[in-house]
């Protein structure tokens, strides 16, 4: 049998949240492996009639909670591009503020972008798969969407765990025509976000990284390899599932 390897080349990619650290990093290794990617973000260029689908990256702006964006950027990859053969979901917002704070207003944003935004994208991109009998999802979750919180709120954790029912959701109406969905829940990950945290709530955190069972948190080249693992043949086996990368935080 002959082995299978990390090969992205001919593959298209469709990126939320390139704009992020964890997004930029996976849209650098898909790069590495001469993938097509259009990646995309709301603070990113907005789309135009000038816009070069021959770009390599193309950076684009979507917001992912616009249906009519999401719709029309889509059927514009699928038109300039051919086909889309890979969807990463990484557009996300972060709420930390404590239960009793969070707004009404907080918690419908939050899902807004984490949730609805990202069903509007798998919605529109499945279509083109079930037309191709072939594609792979991989949504961002979070071990706070296990755990119901680690720095974040509620309105955060709850939005995570709901990513994860639905990745599994449409690995269940994905697997009869050949096509693949699964999350990914990273943990605390070394990024200008969480040094933040850690000097606003500096005697709180104390210990905290020493805590982890490998002593450390993780780096976003670390989750971004997971994620094309997961994108990769070398997963063709696996769908619905939601994998953890938190050093050991949770054994699952």
């Amino acid at each position: 049998m002959k082995e299978k390897m990390l090969d992205f080349v001919g593959k298209v990619v469709f990126l939320t949240g390139g704009g992020g650290q964890i997004g930029a990093k996976t849209e650098e290794l898909f790069l590495r492996q001469r993938a097509k990617v259009v990646s995309t973000d709301i603070d990113f260029p907005p789309l135009d009639d000038r816009v070069d689908f021959d770009a390599n990256p193309l950076k684009l702006a979507l917001d992912v909670t616009n249906k009519q964006g999401v719709q029309q950027l889509i059927s514009q990859t699928v038109e300039n591009c051919g086909r889309i053969d890979i969807v990463v979901n990484a557009a996300g917002i972060l709420n930390i503020k404590p239960f009793l704070e969070i707004s009404e207003q907080d918690w419908d944003r939050t899902f807004a972008v984490n949730v609805k935004g990202m069903f509007f994208v798998c919605q529109e991109a499945l279509k083109q798969m079930i037309e191709q009998k072939a594609g792979c999802f991989v949504n961002f979750a979070s071990i706070s969407g296990k755990v119901g919180g680690v720095l974040a709120g509620a309105d955060y954790s709850a939005s995570k765990a709901a990513v994860i029912c639905l990745t599994k959701s449409l690995a269940k109406v994905g697997a009869p025509h050949g096509i693949r969905a699964n999350s990914v829940a990273p943990g605390a990950v070394y990024s200008p976000m969480l040094d933040l945290y850690y000097r606003d709530h500096a005697e709180e955190m104390k210990g905290f990284e020493e805590k982890h069972p490998l002593g450390r948190f993780g780096r976003a080249d670390e989750v971004a390899s997971t994620v094309l693992f997961l994108a990769s043949d070398q997963a063709s086996y696996i769908t619905g599932a939601c994998v953890d990368i938190n050093g050991g935080t949770l054994m699952d």
